[in-house]
């Protein structure tokens, strides 16, 4: 055993994946509703481990946490900044910001009349609040305060030890308040007003669990074109001024095999011609009897036919502020030919496309249909979108540098010296690279798979390091403050939630029993919350009110490690 201890002590990588392997394996365990996750379950084992004695470089820990906190900035500074610039959202915004300043002040009320030292105050508000990236922000400020080593160390160890003891119940008590607690008291049925809500939002059409809308958008269907149809004789590119280029021809089979067509526009309609038609669905379903007669046997084009489709962003000003067909009047008439807009993307959400929808530059655009069409009209509209499966490391690297040096920058407010630290000032970075990319496309960016990496892997090192250092000191600590730190903890986590809930009530008029539990939850970054909210209204009508509040919580809550290190005098 001696043997084995001391291999583990010696190799610090080993101890680090032990903690995060044997850790998440525990997360994953579910008791009830419950489940405590990877990363606190990492937490405890590290700290375990810990016993064994490590010093881990403190410059490790640092990079992990920069690269966590800005890939989190990184990936809400677009629902973050377009919350603040949308009326609909202010409500939810404010009572985000409202949730995470009654937190605030109640970690501050506890550690004043508990007398808890800076480390256990943030810790507490790590765990009591979920918000596990105070752990670093509040680490990286204690480091900064010039106290000797020894102490700095303990005071970091504290902020591992509140968050390890106070954060089961603040994973739990969300899921009570918002699953049982409000509902119990204010009587009501999530999923019936959730029904009514998504009916209000979609105007009547309601999808029930495991349904989905049976017609595409866009989609090709088959017609052989009749004797006394209408178009014999008449062009393609007639078909498609008639259906106000909602609809394009693909393909064309004559005497049972298909033929070549040099241009697609100008091909001329002949009796019994087979000819594959796509676009609007909508337009589609009134050709059978217009243009022929619908045919369901697909084997003269099914290794045949393809369908083109190109993401472009769209970029001139002229065309902004316009629809569709107004758009269409400004471009040369065979610049709209052979082709359908069939999605439309802004600050990474779809838009419903109706037909007074107005375009704005930095639009993601999806078209539609043939090829060729597409590929010589599509820079009167904009250019090709960037490639999102890449990492720009040039703007990834200039972003990381300027959050930290950010981050060393110290006001004093109120007398009180405070930085943002490498994590606040990754985290505001991130934030403004963010956004930077959802509104112009050419500037480069992080692949989704990356962003959700870093936030995981950065998190999860981050924490484990802190464990192993926190060492048989951490252990001291939960003797002293144990029983005490975890009854703070549910103070910390529940009476926010219950003058948050109050405020939105009568002060904001958030009464919908759906966007009321749904911004409760994103306003401490709940996500088991969420998802017992969701499991309860069975559909997405929090998602609105939960995103918004979980990207305005994310930023705030981060922000108040620095905060209390700032305002707590107790070493």
């Amino acid at each position: 055993m001696d043997i084995f201890a001391d291999y583990i002590r010696s190799n610090v990588l080993i101890a680090l994946f032990l903690s995060i392997g044997i850790g998440y394996a525990i997360g994953k365990i579910k008791i009830g509703k419950f489940q405590l996750g990877g990363i606190a379950g990492s937490l405890i084992i590290a700290v375990i481990i810990g016993q064994l004695g490590f010093n881990v470089p403190g410059i490790l820990k640092t990079a992990f946490f920069a690269l966590f906190i800005y890939a989190c900035g990184y990936e809400g500074g677009p629902k973050f900044f377009g919350a603040l610039n949308n009326k609909a959202s202010m409500k939810f915004v404010i009572s985000s910001f409202f949730m995470t300043v009654i937190g605030l002040l109640c970690v501050l009320f506890c550690a004043y009349y508990f007398d808890l030292d800076r480390g256990l105050a943030a810790g507490l508000a790590a765990g009591g609040l979920t918000q596990s990236a105070i752990i670093g922000t509040a680490g990286n400020s204690i480091g900064n305060l010039g106290l000797n080593p020894e102490l700095t160390k303990q005071l970091q160890t504290n902020v591992a030890v509140g968050y390890s003891v106070t954060y089961i119940f603040g994973t739990l008590g969300p899921v009570l308040m918002v699953g049982t607690i409000l509902p119990l008291i204010m009587k009501w049925d999530l999923r019936k007003s959730a029904i009514e809500l998504e009916k209000s939002q979609s105007k009547g059409i309601v999808l029930g669990e495991n349904e989905f809308l049976a017609l595409e958008k866009v989609s090709s269907r088959i017609y052989e074109i009749t004797k006394d149809s209408k178009y014999v004789g008449k062009t393609a590119r007639e078909l498609e001024e008639d259906f106000k280029e909602k609809i394009f021809l693909l393909d064309v089979s004559q005497n049972g095999s298909t033929i070549k067509v040099d241009n697609y526009d100008n091909y001329i309609f002949k009796e019994n011609d087979w000819v594959v038609i796509g676009g609007k669905t909508k337009a589609l379903l009134s050709l059978d009897g217009v243009l022929g007669t619908e045919i369901f046997d697909c084997t003269k084009f099914s290794t045949t036919t393809t369908e083109y489709k190109k993401s472009i962003i769209f970029h001139y000003k002229k065309f902004a502020g316009k629809t569709i067909e107004e758009i269409k009047t400004l471009l040369p008439p065979a610049a709209t030919l052979g082709f359908v807009v069939a999605q439309v993307y802004r600050e990474n959400e779809e838009l419903p496309l109706k037909p007074d929808f107005k375009f704005e530059v930095g639009d993601e655009v999806i078209l539609t249909g043939r090829k060729q069409n597409i590929d010589s009209s599509f820079k009167l509209l904009g250019y090709a979108t960037p490639s999102k499966n890449v990492v720009d490391y040039i703007t990834f690297s200039i972003g990381m540098i300027l959050g930290i040096m950010i981050g060393e920058i110290t006001l004093p407010i109120a007398g009180i010296p405070i930085s943002l630290g490498t994590g606040g000032g990754c985290l505001f970075s991130g934030l403004i690279f963010g956004w930077l990319k959802s509104r112009f496309p050419k500037v480069g960016g992080i692949d989704t798979g990356t962003v959700s990496f870093l936030k995981v892997f950065g998190l999860v090192v981050f924490v484990v390091i802190v464990g192993l250092n926190a060492g048989k000191s951490a252990l001291v600590t939960i003797e002293q403050y144990g029983m005490t730190l975890f009854w703070l903890g549910v103070f910390v986590t529940m009476v926010p939630q219950v003058i948050t809930f109050l405020f939105d009530y009568f002060i904001l008029k958030i009464k919908n029993p759906v966007d009321s539990v749904a911004i409760i939850a994103g306003g401490r970054s709940a996500n088991p919350a969420y998802a017992e909210v969701l499991r309860k209204t069975q559909n997405s009508t929090p998602v609105l009110p939960f995103s918004v509040g979980y990207a305005v919580a994310n930023v705030f809550l981060t922000m108040w490690g620095p905060v209390i290190v700032g305002i707590i005098t107790k070493n």
